[in-house]
């Protein structure tokens, strides 16, 4: 017998067993019976709204026909019970509108499908794993049982499907559980023909790539019935199966060709239905892949991964580039960023490719395979103008493969071998010619013939037709002839300026003919890509590889053009080459060599900065449009011009005070000062240029040149070059010497700029303009008094006599006291509080050192000098400033 206790206790452990039993099975059922309840209620509410439009509304009471004047609101009552059954709006939207599901519904319907669609593909693929580890079956029998495990699966999707869809469809935001399980079994089958084939070599290459196929053929009919999920999946299943089997013993050949298949059949998919997200699955798997092919790549299978990337480039460039604008008509093929996007991703893709591969140097199959890289895009945009954007992204990658390309081997050996080798300076220059000749010729093919041609599209086609030539010149110089005179390049150069002088008369000719956008921007390119060509042919031959010079005189040529032909959209290959200049300062502001003449001002300096700036400052003046808000082009222009004038002052400084060594580590008082005097004069004509120009780019560069010569105003010759703290010389005289040009002439420029910029700038700039003025004036004197007692080195350890403390008081006072005339004959409020500093100044250090450190008659004169100031100061104040009936000066 149990006793009471024990009997109690198994009652309360069986009815907590009953209610966790139970309480599952509960809520089934309640969820079942609230669907139904839902479903019940939403039926009544239709019915309930159909029956104002169906049940006729009782006629009005019988006087009204007899009587005309109450029959005018009769008709305005049946309304009314039609609109009090207004639960007809309220809940059918509410029934239509899953907005937001619930959590509950979220794992439900979305989460678990998921995870049970991601759990069949692992347990596929684990599955054959599994048996390969274990050792449990022959290699047939688990390709057998992988097999009728996919079938299994596939035939398991399409019974859910017609067991289900009978039903109605469900909710666009549910997964297609049919569709999930056929994609599992997708899985399974591509997993299994490839571990057939990459494993056990069951199946040579050819039958592996035909059942491969016939795989994704069966798996693009199934998508056809089940929809974008089951391709979604069963493209993540087939592209992760090769990482999920393992086994990669045969080499990384079998995953170039499997691969390929893969995502050409999703790209199939995605064209064939609409299914953009598929495509662009399928590109960044693909990229993804080619990555890891680089990393993985022998030395014995480079050409597989080279095989590879090429493949991939051209299955991704047919549904994105090539084929949607394949039956537009010109006029209506605007070029779209999407195919842009993709051919850069494929081209970029192929480039880390190269990158990875050329470690054993360029041979045949790398300078192919990059050939290819640059030819797809070009390709692509001279087949439909929807893909234009692709031949500015061919140049781009000319451009990167010949900044990765190996060192190419010159001078050993015999020239004929040179010849030969394929990592030989004739294999770059080959590389680039060719490349390069293709892009201007499909640019300038579809220019020709392109008369009703989107300007976008026609200005993309002569962007990349002009720039791709150019490009390439000034890249394999700088790679053959590392920025040294090279006459074979600068006549190369003059070959290239006579052929685009050759195409712009060309179009010059079509365009008498038939004029048509497209020929005027054509013209214009390549007019200005000949002024670019000789622009580098004179660099090349003279100037030793001043790109910048280059650069900025093809923009001031391709200004002019656009100004003389009248076409607004050269304005932006002057932006474009301004960029490549502004790119080129950025990576390294010294644009001269290292042979630099010494003469001051007249030496390379004005070449690399000095007459860039002129043209790009000449560039803006010719772009600038009469009436209209400064836009990019003009924008870069000025900015550049602003820039490079300033690099040549300061080098130019730099060249003077260190015997013609711009780099130079050291610097001094008289460098400091020179430069914040620059800045400060710099910030004041921009200034002035602002108010006539209202450019965002002089704005701001007035402001930041400002900032930047209080920055060095106060660091440098404040703490930094102070000949007090550092005890450097300064030489000169007592009254003319290196503290002017440092510390007084960047005084009076900072104070011009505060008064100037008062009206335009902001309060906080003008005060800080006017406090680096007073700064600097009170370093001058200061400076200049102890230099007039000390000599040239005035350091603070040197000893300061009593006659020097009292001209330090004197000349504070006295500063102050020209501040307060200034202040009181001008009006300015800021002069005079500059006053009242300096004279507290002055007043504090006689009363706390001049007490103590002087002696004799120097003591007495530094307090009689000092009241007598201060009540001189008083009755100005009183007399002049705040006398009754005179206004006070508040500037």
């Amino acid at each position: 017998m149990l006793d009471s206790d024990t009997t109690l206790l198994i009652m309360i452990a069986g009815a907590v067993a009953l209610a966790v039993l139970c309480a599952p099975v509960a809520l089934v059922l309640i969820v079942a019976q609230r669907g139904r309840i839902g479903s019940l209620e939403a039926r009544l509410a239709r019915l309930e709204g159909r029956a104002p439009a169906t049940v006729p509304v009782p006629p009005a009471p019988a006087p009204v026909p007899a009587a005309p004047p109450p029959a005018a609101p009769a008709p305005q009552r049946p309304p009314e019970p039609a609109r009090t059954p207004s639960p007809v709006p309220a809940v059918a939207p509410a029934a239509a509108r899953p907005v937001r599901p619930s959590v509950e519904e979220r794992f439900g319907t979305r989460w678990t499908v998921w995870a049970g669609g991601l759990a069949l593909a692992l347990g596929a693929a684990l599955l054959v794993r599994y048996s390969v580890e274990q050792g449990l079956f022959g290699p047939g029998a688990r390709i057998a049982l992988g097999l009728v495990l996919a079938a299994a699966l596939v035939a398991g999707g399409e019974a859910l499907r017609r067991r289900l869809r009978g039903a109605g469809e469900p909710p666009r935001l549910w997964p297609d559980i049919p569709a999930t399980v056929t994609a599992a079994g997708t899985v399974a089958a591509f997993g299994t023909v490839y571990a057939a084939y990459a494993l056990y070599g069951f199946l040579g290459p050819a039958p592996a790539l035909v059942l491969l196929g016939a795989v994704g053929f069966a798996a693009m009919f199934a998508a056809l019935l089940h929809g974008q999920a089951l391709a979604g999946l069963g493209l993540l299943g087939a592209m992760g199966a090769p990482l999920l089997v393992g086994g990669n013993g045969g080499g990384i050949w079998p995953l170039a060709l499997y691969l390929p298949v893969v995502a050409g059949f999703a790209y199939a998919f995605a064209w064939t239905r609409g299914w953009r997200r598929l495509a662009d699955m399928a590109g960044i798997g693909a990229a993804g892949w080619s990555l890891l092919l680089g990393l993985a790549a022998a030395k014995g299978e480079v050409a597989a991964a080279l095989l590879h990337v090429v493949l991939q480039a051209g299955l991704a460039a047919l549904p994105h580039a090539v084929l949607p604008g394949r039956r537009l008509p010109d006029e209506a093929s605007t070029p779209r960023l999407r195919p842009a996007l993709a051919l850069a991703l494929a081209a970029g893709t192929g480039g880390l490719v190269l990158a990875m591969l050329v470690r054993d140097g360029a041979d045949a199959a790398w300078i192919m395979a990059a050939l290819a890289l640059v030819a797809i895009p070009a390709a692509a945009a001279f087949r439909t103008p929807v893909a234009a954007l692709g031949l500015p992204v061919a140049v781009a990658a000319i451009a990167g493969i010949l900044a990765i390309w190996p060192q190419p081997r010159i001078g050993l050996g015999d020239p004929a071998d040179l010849m030969r080798e394929a990592d030989g300076p004739v294999a770059l220059a080959g590389f680039a010619l060719a490349a390069s000749l293709g892009i201007a010729a499909a640019g300038a093919l579809r220019l020709l013939g392109g008369s009703r041609l989107p300007t976008p599209a026609a200005l993309a086609y002569a962007v990349g037709a002009a720039l791709g030539p150019l490009a390439a010149l000034a890249l394999v110089y700088l790679r053959l002839a590392h920025g040294e005179v090279a006459p074979g390049f600068a006549a190369a150069a003059g070959a290239l300026a006579a052929a685009m002088t050759g195409l712009a008369a060309l179009f010059r000719r079509q365009s008498d003919d038939t004029p048509s956008p497209a020929l005027t921007l054509g013209l214009g390119a390549f007019a200005s890509a000949a002024v670019a060509a000789l622009a580098l042919g004179l660099v090349f031959g003279l100037a030793g590889g001043s790109l910048t010079l280059s650069m900025a005189l093809a923009a001031l040529g391709t200004a002019a053009i656009a100004r003389r032909l009248d076409i607004p959209a050269l304005r932006w290959c002057v932006a474009g080459l301004g960029i490549v200049v502004a790119a080129r300062l950025a990576w390294d502001p010294s644009v001269v060599g290292a042979d630099l003449s010494r003469t001051p001002i007249l030496n390379g300096l004005l070449l690399g900065y000095g007459v860039p700036a002129l043209a790009f400052g000449l560039a803006a003046r010719l772009i600038r449009l009469p009436g209209r808000a400064p836009d990019a082009p003009l924008l870069v222009a000025q900015a550049l011009s602003v820039a490079l004038a300033f690099l040549l002052v300061f080098f130019e400084i730099r060249h003077a005070l260190h015997g013609g060594d711009i780099l130079a580590p050291t610097t001094g008082t008289l460098e400091q000062g020179l430069v914040t005097l620059s800045s400060l004069g710099f910030a004041l004509v921009l200034v002035r240029l602002d108010g006539s120009h209202g450019s965002v780019v002089l704005r701001i560069a007035s402001l930041l040149f400002g900032a930047l010569a209080m920055l060095q105003g106060l660091l440098g010759l404040g703490l930094f070059e102070n000949p007090l703290l550092t005890d450097a010389p300064i030489a000169g005289g007592v009254l003319v010497n290196d503290l002017l040009p440092a510390y007084g002439l960047p005084a009076l420029a900072a104070l011009w700029l505060a008064a100037t910029a008062r009206a335009t700038r902001p309060a906080w700039y003008v005060r800080a303009a006017t406090a680096l003025g007073g700064v600097l004036g009170l370093l001058f004197v200061s400076l200049g008094v102890r230099h007039a007692f000390q000599g040239e080195r005035i350091g603070l350890d040197r000893a300061t006599g009593d006659l020097e403390w009292f001209a330090h008081s004197a000349a504070w006072l006295g500063l102050g006291l020209a501040l307060l005339a200034y202040g009181v004959l001008r009006g300015s409020r800021t002069a005079r509080i500059a006053s009242a500093g300096l004279v507290g100044l002055a007043t504090l250090k006689v009363f706390l050192f001049d007490l103590a450190g002087l002696e004799g008659p120097l003591r007495a004169l530094s307090f009689l000098g000092l009241g007598a100031a201060l009540i001189g100061i008083g009755l100005v104040y009183q007399r002049l400033v705040f006398a009754p009936g005179r206004p006070a000066g508040v500037s």
